[in-house]
């Protein structure tokens, strides 16, 4: 019964973790068909040649969807005619990086770093289109362009993109995402409990190659990955296994492969993405050592945990440890996120049973003209113009996003003193689980920390940096302590944990830095 806990909550966890991304990508394919058309996606996207490649790769790089969430984008993108090579470069840079986790990726390593990833995945995307075209494009692979009616102008093309997103969400798209879904949930919640926390050495060259094997298959979110590079970086693990997990953890999974093969055929996909997986162990390997910063590598991670099972064997796992785990993964987006996806599937469901296409012809029927000129508060914008407005639209929203979901400081503290007086609290009375939870919790926030005070300032002090840095480790001795079942241990890494809390907000500015009780202001 662990086994099957571990592969529901697993699933359940990747499905809330791309509902954000997903709803973005079934949002940007329905605005591409009812507003920008067939004739202005293909613009969009600059045709063939290297202008559309660096193109596709420009605006993947702005738009906040995942690899889940790129399975609808892409499907519009052929149904428009867009070519194949572009589609597959688009493919390749959209769910590695947006505005979000270019940000987050900055707070977490060496700026240096970062960037060098993103002109690698830049030049990968590129060269993927490029290896498509000149190794595997066949004739086939050109479809006849998608130029329907568009929408009449008003309420109606509103309607028709709503309608457009919610077929797509309950079609062939959400099909491909359930697989995604399912098939991490499966190898993950398979993999034994902290079979993971040993590996991605820095020392081992086995690394990047093991990164891929893990990370193609399995779905990880866009900030999630982030998150997991960040870890690999203060842990002094392997800069190569960092870089796959960006390139190919990040960028690929099981359903996004099963589109591919799809559109393409088993046998094509499967040499192309072969040629592109050899093309990122290339860039890996060479990144190795010019890249590792580290002056010492950490025996153990806990940045892969949740790509191995929740559960210990034996841990007694049910329905409520279920449901605290899952909620953990819903926090401010999560929920308006899952409520639009299923405002879509009821949309979709209900346009299914539209047979006759009765739908389709309201929405593309002109109205009548008005004998009186329009005022200047109901003009017609050509869709076009819209489409490209809902793009900006959503990258803009994106922006907002990020000040929602990583607070300001103080906003910050004041979430981290409620988390931390629960740790505390459950490691004095020996609740080794509850306190595991608010650990992680804890973990998570001082990360949310760093990146809110660098989207306000523009700059991290390397003092605070640090000082968050030593807090983490802290709190990672604590959660190693108690995994270990030394709850004696553990009370005593308190005063630590305490110390290293009181330096932290000393750091970031806020005020009560020097209580020490639980549940005081500090």
């Amino acid at each position: 019964m662990d086994i099957v806990w571990g592969v529901l909550l697993r699933t359940a966890q990747a499905a809330v973790e791309s509902s954000s991304t997903l709803l973005v990508g079934f949002v940007v394919a329905a605005v591409m068909r009812r507003m920008l058309g067939a004739a202005g996606t293909r613009r969009l996207f600059g045709g063939e040649g290297l202008r559309g490649l660096f193109r596709a790769w420009a605006i993947g790089s702005l738009l906040p969807v995942c690899s889940l969430g790129v399975i609808p984008v892409a499907r519009e993108m052929r149904r428009a005619g867009v070519p194949a090579a572009t589609v597959l470069a688009f493919v390749l840079a959209a769910p590695q990086l947006n505005p979000l986790s270019f940000l987050y990726g900055l707070t977490l390593s060496e700026p240096l770093v970062v960037v060098c990833f993103v002109a690698a995945t830049m030049l990968l995307a590129v060269a993927g289109g490029e290896v498509w075209k000149r190794w595997f494009e066949s004739p086939a692979d050109t479809l006849p362009a998608g130029d329907e009616p568009m929408p009449a102008p008003g309420l109606k093309r509103l309607a028709a993109v709503a309608v457009t997103a919610g077929r797509e969400a309950v079609g062939p798209g959400m099909g491909y995402v359930l697989i995604g879904v399912a098939v991490t949930g499966v190898l993950t919640g398979l993999l034994p409990y902290g079979s993971l926390g040993h590996t991605m050495r820095h020392d081992d060259p086995s690394s990047p190659a093991l990164m891929a094997v893990i990370g193609l298959p399995a779905y990880s979110g866009v900030l999630p990955g982030m998150m997991r590079i960040g870890l690999i970086f203060e842990h002094g693990n392997s800069t190569g296994a960092a870089f796959v997990l960006f390139a190919v953890g990040v960028g690929f999974n099981a359903g996004l492969v099963a589109w591919l093969a799809a559109q393409f055929g088993w046998r094509r996909s499967l040499a192309w993405l072969a040629a592109v997986v050899a093309l990122v162990l290339a860039v890996a390997y060479g990144m190795e050592r010019p890249l590792y910063f580290a002056a010492e590598e950490a025996s153990h991670t806990h940045a892969f945990d949740d790509w191995t099972s929740p559960f210990p064997r034996g841990s007694g796992a049910d329905s409520a440890l279920f449901r605290d785990k899952l909620l953990q993964k819903v926090e401010v987006l999560e929920p308006v996120a899952l409520g639009g996806l299923l405002l879509l599937a009821v949309v979709g469901g209900t346009a299914a049973l539209d047979r006759g296409g009765r739908v389709d012809r309201w929405l593309a029927a002109a109205p009548p003209p008005a004998d009186a000129p329009a005022s200047v508060w109901n003009r017609g914008v050509p869709g076009p113009v819209l489409g490209a407005a809902a793009l900006l639209g959503l990258v803009a929203f994106s922006v907002v996003a990020l000040y929602i979901y990583y607070p300001a400081p103080d906003r910050a503290f004041a979430e981290i003193v409620q988390v931390r007086t629960e740790a505390v609290v459950a490691v004095r009375t020996g609740r080794k689980e509850e306190a595991v939870r608010r650990i992680q919790q804890w973990d998570l926030l001082t990360r949310k920390l760093q990146v809110g005070a660098f989207i306000r300032t523009g700059a991290m002090d390397a003092a605070a940096g640090k000082a968050a840095e030593d807090l983490r480790e802290r709190l990672e001795e604590l959660r190693d302590a108690l995994l270990a079942d030394d709850l004696d241990r553990a009370r005593e890494l308190l005063g630590p944990v305490e110390a290293a809390h009181r330096e932290c907000r000393s750091r970031y500015g806020t005020p009560g830095a020097t209580g020490t009780g639980p549940g005081r202001d500090s």
